[in-house]
């Protein structure tokens, strides 16, 4: 952007005339009203003598007192011009020689500013004067003076923009020129820190009454002028006594501080206090630097050189004997106090001061300026050490001190405020003093309160530094005095800066007519803003040193230098913190409101430490520690302060609190009634509540406030004692986010929220079920208490969404538990619930909020072992169910109907009741809602879904119901293709055969329902651009009709042909085959087609109908054979020769499948059905028709009957050979151009045919039928060649490609179109392995290899080689023969040693490279996986792939890798990531029955660490994983691994510019975007979902492989010719490993692992990661790695069956658990290897089921205690006393077992288990 800048300037200073032109204009407007001027006076000569003399007062260079409207705003706009100038193309200016000071004494004299100047020019002047650099303007030199007039006293500019300041009227103007001066000042490089104080100067010179400003002026430039001509002698000064206040302060701090003890008398102070140290200057060192900050600047420049400038020229003057010199002497006092009490440190200021006084006593008496000197003294002496003080004005001050006892009433307040303080600290302590400072205060102004704020800490900083020589009572008085001022400040700007000050000052502009042209937004923006004067008030106060060093200062042990006793550092200390939190509370809203919270941010970082400190204290503490009853400052500061406090301080300062122990959040406390001591939060508590429920709506959803589990421990113990809704939804919310965190929420906080019943507790105990089988197990024992039982009874309705949730987790969970307590549970459950659900869901009327009531009462009949309790049900039930409205109600009637599985009868009873209800349900709602609403569809559908199960399962059907569900169906439902299905489907179970069923509706009357509704015709004759929605209704009714014919075929009638052709299509769409049948059947029951003749289809068959209806059989003609052809679309024609069915057959086969399917053809609808094709040509080509033979071979037909002798089916090749015959004779009569062509082309294909019905190869007849169309293309390059081939031979060699070698090393002009035309046949030719034989015979795969590498084949040429050895890849001979004889994987390996592949040809080659492995492997990689997933042991009659060809294919694939970029499409990148899976995963299997087979192999790793690290930055090119990134990176560059070097030197190259790009390039980079444009999103984020998933497997295939030992002693040599050390290549393979494991963990939780994948996985971890201890520790300190790990180890024990391979996989996953567990020294104590290690190698190795689950249970319980570092595992412990809690209260059950006596005893296992772990630890 900034080049663009440059060369915007540059070319725009081009165009635009430079600096000198517009000046010219300027001065032509000058001198335009000089002459004017010159006429006026020459008129007035006549005139007066008082006139003349008024004209001759007019300036020769007032060059715009007499300029019109036009001529001012002329002249403004030339200013604005400059000014843009400078801001645009500020070189053309510096160019320009003008002194632009002249136009600044256009506006000004010396007399002040020109009245009859406009006040346009005026600000526009001034406004160019602060845009241009200073150096264009000669401020401290007289101009333009001649030598008769330098006597005349001529003013410097400087001099007149000063007088311009105090003379200005309006305040636009004035700001201006205070604004112009101080940036002349600062220019000068004197007042670059300490230009502030300018305004100071330059406030006080505005505010001397007029008579006297002359003077003041006058001294005023002199100063400055000498100081800015010879600054050194005054800045030396200034930098001198800086330096010696700094040595005093040094030496004074160092005396009193060591004559500083503590007296015997205060020793009972002492032992009061607690451990304060007081600490040096500690860090004293940190502050210097080479960077100025705010506070050093402060420290360095407290003060300009115009002080000792001014105080020299003060002397001087006094010595010299001016007059005039009170107004000075004023002044300079005046602004020497606002000096004196802006100072942080007044020392250096009052030493300078001391110095020129001193200096002025010296001289003569007379001369001695008597009250303003002495008075100053006496006031900033107060300043300075007796040390060091010098006895001035002493006979002066006496007298002084007489004459002014009393205090002046009215005084402003800086003034009343300093004599308050000059007389001490009882006088300024008086009441009437403060009540006058306090009127005072109410009366300021908004620009004064900064200087008030400074002033009043410079007497805070004083009391402060002498809180030891004074009394503390008054030090503590006055401190509370100043304090309280610092409070009424910061309320009166706030009280001013709610007044519009910008609208006042708007209000009181003045509206002269030349202020027309003013923008008065603009010229107020340039003044201070309330905001701005606001944040220099409290800048004053919070960034003064004095608050922000002794804010909670003792508390972080680190107070400022001072030289107090500890009583005393205590008590200031505490005075001071509580008087700074009450001012940060009054004024952080103020800081918000400007957006100025940084000022404060020192004392939220004083308060987040100082909260860490106390949180760290008490945590060092544990258990023994307690919270104290008094909050402490610092909590309350955090209490009051944290909603302006920065998140992430925030967020540190609740994630240290949430660790605190429960002893410190928690405190006991009396209760009111009975004595008795109840458990309350503590101010810790308190204060994090309070937190948390303020800004938990203020967190970004991506900032997580708990970061931990012991933070979610916090939160729980925080909800036991506090009320809290937002506490249960931050609980919630971190749920959410980790659901394993359920496991270290406590058991009584379920317990809690069952109590509370809130909608949000609620929710977090259902999410506590879901998640925890310890909370599980503790509800059932709730549900047992009878008093739970009762109070669960009486809010069934809120905890209705609890016991849904329970039922379901219920059944997943049952291993873990006692069965008979589950069983008790659901006993209690029916006694207490059952009635009152099975009432409310019988009652007539229907409720709103049902569902629940409804999942309760399956969850409750699922477990029901007696019938008699559903006898209610099944007797009322199904009339509930009819009605329309209580569909719900349905989800009932299958558990019911597992509940009766022991009994047929009722059974049976219960289906018929239900097929009932089901009918009479569909009626209803048909008859309620004639056009099916949208909501409806959905409940229809799995109501006729019920009504197919139920009707095959039930063995009759009440005939009425049957016949009004038909009826009515048909009527209102003659568009719903889920009800023409379900139809469809119980037609054919009720009605075998004709005539089956005499009391159902029967089939002729179905037929006539269906054919003679509205919606027939609609819905059958339809158009091609019809909606898929219409299409499947067409089709189901199709099939209704077929059924119905099928089994009546009497209902057979010809006056049906019209509508059933008009419906056909003549394509090979699933629909058109049925019509099709119907067609077949209809004449096989002798309706012929006889009378049709030519067969018309579609819309013409329709037409026709009508035309022939309308006009009768006297005039209907036939149609003739060209408007039969003419219904053939020669695209879709072509598309049929290239992808004809070849497998279909002419004539149904017996036991088969009548329709036909191809999955390698993906939309049949485009092709036509050769069975009715043929059928027709030979219906059309009859001796007696005629026939246009052109357009036969125009619409390609010719072409479509050729490919037919390609057909597997012989009827369909015989047919093809008729209609070929027919054709011929039609051709020889036939009279059309390209007759004889076509006619020679027949006789060749005739001759070349040697036998009867003689099948083509499909290559053959592709290229006849391509032949037949190049023939009416005569202009055309290849007609020529086709027909010189052609003329060559008298027949057409079938063996052969035709004119292979002639077209393909032509060597015509046009050699590329015959060479594409040959290509283009050979990939449409080759399908099946017979033309893969003929093109292998006729060596043509040697000629494209070997041509593909020539010079000669373009990049065209190469995809269409290409895409021929694609097809030739789907064959699976041609795939194997390739590579075995033709080496077809080395010549890929050639083609990939190119430096740069394009985009297209590196995407056909992963395809062909994919195609070929697919083909190769065929079904072996299913049955591998079959095996593996049912844990069958590998079988050696397997058949593999022979390793070599693996290997092969593994080689390609790591190629191919270096040549994949981030322009690749994702499809393509997704294939090859599965192709390099499957390849591992083939491989992996092969060497694994090897080793079983102990057959030698070599090269067992499949993969090195630089290959899986380039595979991992190549997927981040797509993935787009900054950590990821960075990891990679840093390998690369530490390691010097060349190829990740590489990939990120390129990706950092700049991009070429379009001008280097190719032609090719750009087109192929803007299809590339218009392709992504274009493509879906949707299949985009699956694609990468799917290599997300690949990738990770490929990773779990990768085994690093470390140098030995004694490889590690000597050099070798890398890749890239390097000598390296063995053990750079171990660190190297090191971190790899750890990025690998690193990446595979994190990424495998979003990936949907098969037991096969999790199996695969742990087995890496097993064998490749847990051996290396440095890589475990690494990936240990992962934070996400170790919760990723736990969510996957959750998943794996969630075991809801039993499944041999899930409960495996999950002892495998808890052993790795327990070895990372180790790793991490988890277990402090010996319990994980007396108890969980055997318990773990036990369930490895056990064989009983029931004890192999029950021990994994535990087992996992165990694991989530340790693994969420809980300090004992307390869940585990829990669960465990929870079920022999269960077995000692439960009862004995003397009921006959039942047949679920498995699941019995394996909670029998659990109950054994858990005693002996009891037996084991004793603390139980």
């Amino acid at each position: 952007m900034a080049e663009f800048c440059q060369q915007y300037r540059e070319a725009l200073s081009k165009l635009l005339p430079d600096m000198n032109s517009i000046v010219a204009v300027w001065q032509s407007l000058l001198r335009k009203d000089k002459k004017d001027e010159d006429d006026i006076n020459e008129e007035k000569k006549e005139e007066s003598k008082e006139n003349m003399e008024i004209a001759d007062a007019r300036e020769p260079d007032q060059p715009h007192s007499l300029d019109d409207a036009e001529t001012t705003l002329l002249k403004a706009v030339l200013l604005q011009v400059m000014c843009l100038y400078q801001k645009v193309i500020p070189h053309i200016v510096t160019l320009s020689t003008f002194d632009f000071s002249k136009l600044l004494k256009g506006i000004v004299s010396e007399k002040g500013i020109r009245e009859e100047v406009p006040p346009v020019l005026q600000y526009h002047i001034l406004q160019l004067a602060l845009e241009l650099p200073a150096n264009k303007f000669s401020w401290f030199k007289v101009q333009d003076i001649s030598d008769a007039e330098k006597h005349t006293g001529e003013k410097s500019v400087f001099y007149l923009m000063l007088k311009m300041f105090t003379t200005s009227k309006t305040s636009h103007l004035k700001m201006s020129t205070k604004l112009l001066i101080i940036k002349v000042l600062m220019n000068s490089g004197i007042f670059q820190y300490t230009w502030k104080e300018l305004e100071v100067w330059l406030k006080h010179l505005d505010s001397v009454i007029e008579e006297k400003q002359e003077a003041v002026i006058q001294f005023l430039e002199s100063v400055l002028i000498k100081l800015v001509c010879n600054p050194y002698p005054y800045t030396d000064k200034a930098a001198e006594l800086v330096q010696e206040a700094s040595m005093l302060e040094a030496s004074l701090g160092g005396q009193e501080s060591d004559a500083a003890s503590i007296s015997v008398a205060h020793i009972d102070d002492v032992l009061d206090m607690v451990d304060v140290i007081v600490e040096g200057s500690e860090g004293l060192d940190e502050e210097i630097g080479f960077t100025l900050n705010d506070e050093l600047i402060l420290q360095t420049f407290p003060f300009s050189g115009v002080v000792p400038a001014a105080m020299e020229a003060r002397n001087k003057m006094f010595t010299q004997g001016t007059s005039r010199t009170d107004e000075i002497d004023n002044y300079l006092v005046s602004v020497l106090t606002d000096i004196l009490h802006a100072q942080r440190d007044p020392l250096a200021l009052c030493l300078l001061l001391q110095f020129y006084d001193k200096d002025l006593e010296m001289q003569d008496k007379k001369v001695f300026p008597v009250i303003w000197c002495s008075q100053f003294y006496k006031y900033y002496s107060l300043w300075i050490p007796q040390q060091v003080k010098e006895h001035l004005f002493e006979q002066i001050v006496a007298e002084s001190r007489e004459s002014s006892s009393e205090l002046p009433v009215c005084a402003p307040f800086p003034c009343l405020l300093k004599n308050a303080y000059e007389r001490g600290g009882h006088t300024i302590l008086e009441e009437k003093v403060k009540e006058n400072l306090r009127e005072a205060i109410s009366s300021l102004s908004l620009d004064i309160l900064p200087l008030a704020a400074k002033h009043i800490m410079l007497y805070i900083r004083t009391t402060i530094n002498n809180f030891n020589k004074c009394d503390k009572t008054t030090s503590i008085g006055m401190l509370n005095l100043f304090m309280e001022m610092l409070k009424f400040l910061i309320h009166r700007g706030q009280e001013l800066s709610g007044t519009d000050e910008v609208q006042q000052q708007k209000a009181d502009f003045p509206s002269d007519d030349c202020d027309l042209f003013l923008d008065v937004d603009s010229v107020m923006a340039g003044g201070p803003t309330k905001d701005k004067v606001l944040e220099d008030l409290l800048v004053a106060i919070f960034k003064h040193p004095v608050p922000e060093q002794w804010f909670l200062a003792l508390d972080l042990q680190s107070p400022p230098p001072h030289c107090l006793n500890p009583v005393s550092v205590k008590l200031l200390s505490n005075k001071l913190n509580t008087s700074i939190l009450e001012l940060l509370r009054l004024s952080m809203p103020l800081l918000q409101c400007i957006h100025r919270v940084d000022i404060a941010s020192m004392y939220f970082q004083a308060i987040t430490k100082s909260v860490l400190k106390e949180v760290d204290a008490l945590n060092k503490a544990g258990s023994r520690g307690s919270a104290s009853n008094k909050k402490s400052q610092v909590l309350q500061g955090l209490e009051e302060l944290h909603i302006y406090m920065d998140q992430i301080q925030l967020q540190e300062v609740i994630s240290s609190m949430l660790q605190l122990h429960e002893e410190c959040l928690t405190v006991q406390r009396s209760a009111e009634e009975k004595g008795s001591v109840v458990m309350q939060l503590s101010h810790y508590g308190d204060v994090l509540v309070s937190i948390l429920m303020e800004n938990y709506g203020n967190v970004p959803k991506d900032d997580k406030l708990v970061l931990s589990a012991s933070h979610v421990k916090g939160l729980s113990t925080l909800l036991q004692f506090a009320n809290s809704e937002g506490l249960e939804h931050i609980i919630l919310g971190a749920l959410q986010k980790e659901p394993v965190f359920s496991h270290v929420i406590g058991l009584k906080v379920l317990t809690l929220c069952l109590e509370r019943r809130t909608e949000i507790s609620l929710s977090v105990a259902e999410f506590l079920l879901k998640h925890s089988m310890p909370h599980v197990l503790h509800f059932e024992l709730w549900c047992l208490d009878p008093g739970n039982m009762k109070y669960l009874k009486r809010n069934l309705e809120a905890l209705l969404p609890l016991l849904s949730v329970y039922l379901k987790q219920k059944s997943t969970m049952h291993f873990a538990r006692s069965k008979e307590v589950s069983m008790a549970v659901m006993v209690a459950l029916k006694e207490g619930i059952w009635k009152k659900l099975t009432k409310k869901v019988l009652a007539d009327e229907a409720f709103g909020e049902i569902d629940l009531h409804l999942e309760v009462i399956c969850g409750l009949i699922q477990d029901s072992d007696s019938r008699d309790e559903l006898t209610c049900l099944i007797d009322q039930f199904p009339e509930v169910l009819e009605k329309t409205e209580n569909y719900k109600w349905w989800v009932v009637s299958d558990p019911i109907a597992k509940a009766l599985e022991g009994s047929l009868e009722m059974k049976d009873l219960w289906k018929n009741s239900l097929l009932k209800a089901c009918l009479r349900w569909l009626v209803s709602t048909y008859n309620s809602n004639k056009e099916q609403e949208d909501e409806l569809k959905k409940t229809e559908a799995s109501m006729l879904s019920h009504l197919s199960d139920l009707m095959h399962s039930v063995s009759r059907v009440e005939a009425v119901d049957w016949n009004n569900f038909v009826k009515t169906g048909l009527k209102y439902r003659y568009k719903d293709c889920t009800f023409l299905n379900t139809l469809n489907n119980l037609i054919q179970s009720l009605y075998e055969n004709e005539g089956s069923s005499s009391t159902l509706v029967q089939l002729p009357m179905i037929h006539m329902m269906v054919t003679n509704h509205s919606m027939f015709l609609q819905v059958m004759l339809w158009s091609r651009e019809e909606q898929l929605k219409e299409m499947a209704t067409r089709e189901a009714i199709v099939d209704l009709l077929l059924s119905v014919v099928q089994r009546c075929p009497s209902l057979c009638d010809k006056n049906h042909f019209a509508v059933l052709l008009g419906a056909y299509g003549a394509t090979l769409d699933t629909t058109d085959q049925k019509i099709l049948l119907l067609l077949q059947i209809y004449e096989k029951n002798n309706v012929s087609l006889a009378d049709f003749r030519l067969l018309l289809w579609g819309p013409a068959a329709v037409e026709h109908h009508k035309t022939r209806k309308s006009l009768g059989k006297s005039l209907w003609q036939q149609p003739s054979t060209e408007e039969v052809l003419t219904l053939l679309d020669s695209e879709k024609m072509h598309q049929t020769i290239l992808h004809f069915p070849q497998q279909r057959h002419i004539l149904p086969e017996e036991g088969k499948e009548p329709l036909f399917t191809d999955k390698n053809i993906k939309d049949l609808h485009n092709l036509y059905d050769p069975c009715f094709l043929l059928p027709l040509f030979s219906a059309l080509l009859k001796p007696e028709s005629v026939v246009d033979c052109h357009k036969f071979v125009e619409v390609n037909a010719l072409g479509f009957t050729v490919t037919a002798l390609s057909s597997y089916d012989p009827k369909v090749r015989a047919a093809a050979y008729h209609v070929l015959g027919a054709f011929h004779s039609h051709l020889e009569g036939a009279r059309f151009r390209e007759k004889s062509q076509l006619l020679y082309l027949m006789d060749t294909v005739k001759n070349g045919v040697r036998q009867q019905n003689f099948r083509f190869t499909f290559s053959l007849a592709v290229y006849v039928a391509k032949v037949s169309q190049q023939m009416l293309r005569p202009e055309e390059h290849m007609y020529m060649r086709i027909n010189q081939f052609l003329l060559l031979h008298q027949y057409l060699d079938l063996r052969k490609v035709p004119g292979f070698y002639k077209l393909f090393y032509s060597f015509d002009l046009e050699h590329k179109v015959e060479r594409e035309w040959l290509l283009n046949l050979l990939s449409d030719g080759l399908k099946d392995k017979h033309c893969y034989e003929l093109y292998d015979h006729q060596r043509i795969f040697h000629v494209l290899l070997a041509f593909f590498s020539s010079p000669l084949c373009d990049e065209t040429a190469q995809l269409q080689v290409l895409e021929v050895l694609q097809c030739a890849a789907q064959i699976t001979k041609a795939a194997y023969e390739l590579i075995r004889d033709h080496s077809l994987l080395t010549w890929m390996l050639h083609i990939l040693e190119k430096r740069f592949i394009e985009s297209d040809l590196l995407s056909r080659i992963i395809s062909l490279v994919q195609t070929l492995w697919t083909t190769n492997l065929g079904d072996k990689e299913a049955a591998l996986a079959r095996d593996s997933a049912s844990k069958i042991e590998s079988d050696t009659s397997h058949k593999f792939l022979p390793l070599q060809i693996v290997n092969e294919f593994l080689f390609i694939l790591l190629r191919l890798i270096k040549h994949i970029r981030t322009s690749l499409d994702v499809s393509k990148l997704c294939q090859y990531f599965g192709t390099l899976r499957s390849v591992l995963k083939h491989r992996s299997f092969l060497m694994k029955t090897y080793k079983e087979m102990k057959r030698f192999t070599v090269n067992v790793h499949a993969l090195s660490h630089k290959d899986i690290l380039l595979i991992l930055q190549k997927w981040n090119g797509t993935e787009k994983d900054l950590c990821l990134q960075d990891a990679l990176q840093t390998i690369a560059h530490k390691y010097k691994v060349t190829e990740l070097l590489r990939i990120v030197k390129e990706r950092n190259k700049p991009k070429l510019s379009a001008r280097v790009l190719s032609r090719n390039t750009r087109s192929k980079v803007k299809e590339n975007v218009n392709e992504d444009a274009n493509r879906s999103s949707d299949i985009q984020e699956f694609c990468i979902s799917k290599c997300k998933s690949y990738l990770n497997s490929i990773c779990t295939y990768w085994v690093p492989v470390f140098p030995s030992e004694d490889q590690q002693l000597h050099p070798t040599g890398d890749e890239d010719g390097s000598i390296r050390i063995h053990s750079d290549i171990k660190a190297e393979v090191l971190a790899a490993t750890c990025l690998v494991a690193r990446w595979v963990v994190r990424s495998a939780i979003n990936c949907d692992l098969t037991v096969v994948d999790l199996d695969f996985f742990l087995n890496w971890l097993q064998t490749s990661i847990l051996p290396h201890e440095t890589v475990v520790q690494e990936l240990l300190k992962d934070p996400i790695v170790k919760s990723n790990l736990l969510q996957l180890y959750n998943q794996a024990c969630y075991i809801t069956h039993e499944d041999y391979c899930t409960i495996q996989s999950a002892a495998v996953f808890s052993q790795v658990m327990l070895e990372l567990i180790k790793y991490q020294s988890l277990s402090k104590d010996g319990f994980l290897d007396t108890v969980v290690q055997p318990m773990c190698l036990a369930a490895l190795n056990e064989e009983d089921m029931a004890m192999k689950v029950a021990r994994l249970c535990l087992l996992s319980l165990y694991i989530q205690d340790l693994w969420l570092e809980t300090d004992r595992p307390e869940m585990f412990l829990s669960y465990v006393r929870m079920v022999l809690r269960s077995e000692v209260e439960k009862q004995e059950d003397d009921e006959q077992q039942t047949p679920r006596r498995k699941r019995k005893k394996m909670n029998e296992a659990i109950v054994a288990l858990c005693k002996d772990i009891s037996e084991l630890v004793m603390d139980l």
